[in-house]
């Protein structure tokens, strides 16, 4: 194991077989996320009357979008933990059944009409179906520490291609064949088939790249020392603040902007569906692209600096363009204003995994990344829910309040903690 760990670091191509299980696993979950705006604000949607109230459907919109991530800061790191003590292979596995499991559940939901059947699959999404910490855990066995970023964005561009494809599969399958019998639940047996074959690449081509100690860690060892070893890691609270901030913004942006077009634009199934699979296009460019060009002109934290203020002028314009919306040009404008924010997100995003990475041995590659998506999910759920609640008052609301929390990054960034967090000696690996 051990020597095939040497070699996958100079291979690019060894993470192939990850990057497939990903693309699948995320063009599965991210079929169904445009259809989730029309099943809560569409008048034909089998989930509610006709005559339910913005502000009702709104509230329910929220509390639906933060389920999973609630169940995420508790099942993410105690699953991710998991890899390290039991190889990233299993917890793989259980990450794209848990997928398959969450789409035929939610289908069956909105099949027979049953809105507490789709909420069981958002918690079964958000207990199970969390794959990128494991992922990011695999690049960090394999990957040379000088090209890091550079895998982390390989990773995040093939996640980044799944969701470009997904809410576009999702779009046009929305009211389209048998929409009377299966309402708005096509998309989502259809997002089964990918989950399973997800499932089927993660069982057969991908290889266990960790190598799994002989002498099994004790449950109450493992529990106590080693995982708060890495959550009182100072580095890791100052990566941990910074990608806090950072995801309040995305979060309330990508988690919003389906509904405001929906409501304010009047954007159709297909439009809405093709808007976000651009937004993930964009990733994908930025990820396969944008970082490796970007590596050779600037250092890690000059690029966290500059995807950071590109995420604040893509948001900055959004809520211009969507408070012009009387004007012709209100639509187009908003797709420009999603480049640079959907740009710089992942390039950040990609950024802060890479130092979270950096600072912590091999062994806890997974713990760090559990830790990671505790932030991801906290900041998802709570804007979840506050982003309903404050959609209820004003449609634009949860747009004009998202770049608060990227401005309140930069500004720690350029401050003594984000000097001490940039600057710190790479762990000595014990491995």
């Amino acid at each position: 194991m051990l020597f095939m760990q040497s070699r996958l670091k100079n291979r690019p191509s060894a993470i192939s077989p990850l990057l497939w299980v990903m693309l699948f696993d995320h063009t599965s979950l991210n079929i169904t996320f445009p259809v989730l705006t029309l099943l809560f604000f569409d008048v034909q949607s089998s989930l509610f009357a006709p005559d339910t109230s913005h502000a009702v459907r709104s509230m329910w919109y929220g509390l639906c979008v933060a389920v999973p991530h609630i169940v995420n800061i508790v099942m993410t790191p105690i699953l991710s933990a998991l890899s390290d003590e039991f190889g990233r292979k299993k917890i793989l596995l259980v990450g794209t059944l848990g997928a398959f499991l969450f789409a035929m559940t939610a289908a069956l939901g909105i099949l027979w009409g049953m809105l507490s059947l789709l909420f069981l699959g958002r918690i079964i999404q958000g207990a199970f179906s969390r794959t990128n910490p494991i992922a990011q855990a695999v690049i960090g066995d394999i990957s040379p520490r000088e090209h890091k970023v550079r895998y982390m964005g390989y990773l995040q561009a093939s996640i980044s291609i799944g969701a470009c494809i997904g809410p576009v599969i999702g779009g046009y399958f929305a009211n389209q064949l048998f929409f009377a019998q299966l309402n708005f639940s096509l998309p989502y047996f259809i997002a089964a088939v990918f989950a399973g074959i997800s499932c089927l690449f993660a069982l057969f081509m991908f290889k266990e790249t960790l190598a799994i100690k002989h002498k099994r860690t004790r449950w109450s060892e493992f529990n106590f020392r080693t995982l708060k070893k890495v959550m009182t890691n100072q580095q890791v609270l100052r990566i941990s603040a910074i990608l806090l901030l950072s995801q309040i913004s995305w979060s309330l942006y990508y988690q919003f902007i389906p509904p405001v077009l929906k409501t304010t634009l009047g954007f159709n199934p297909h439009a809405l569906g093709l808007f976000v699979g651009m937004i993930a296009f964009w990733l994908a460019l930025a990820t396969a692209f944008g970082i490796k060009f970007l590596e050779r002109w600037l250092l890690l934290g000059q690029m966290l600096f500059f995807s950071l203020y590109l995420v604040l002028g893509g948001l900055l314009l959004s809520v211009l363009f969507c408070l012009l919306q009387a004007t012709q040009n209100a639509s187009f404008l908003i797709w420009i204003a999603a480049v640079p924010t959907a740009v710089g997100d992942v390039i950040a995003f990609s950024c802060l995994i890479t130092l979270y990475s950096n600072v912590v041995q091999k062994g806890e590659q997974g713990k760090v990344m559990g830790i990671c998506f505790i932030v991801v999910a906290l900041m998802w759920s709570l804007t979840g829910l506050l982003g309903g609640a404050m959609m209820s008052v004003f449609e634009l609301l949860p747009l004009i309040v998202a770049p608060l929390g990227i401005l309140l990054a930069i500004i720690l960034l350029h401050s003594g903690f984000g000097k001490q967090m940039l600057v710190f000696d790479p762990p000595c690996d014990d491995n």
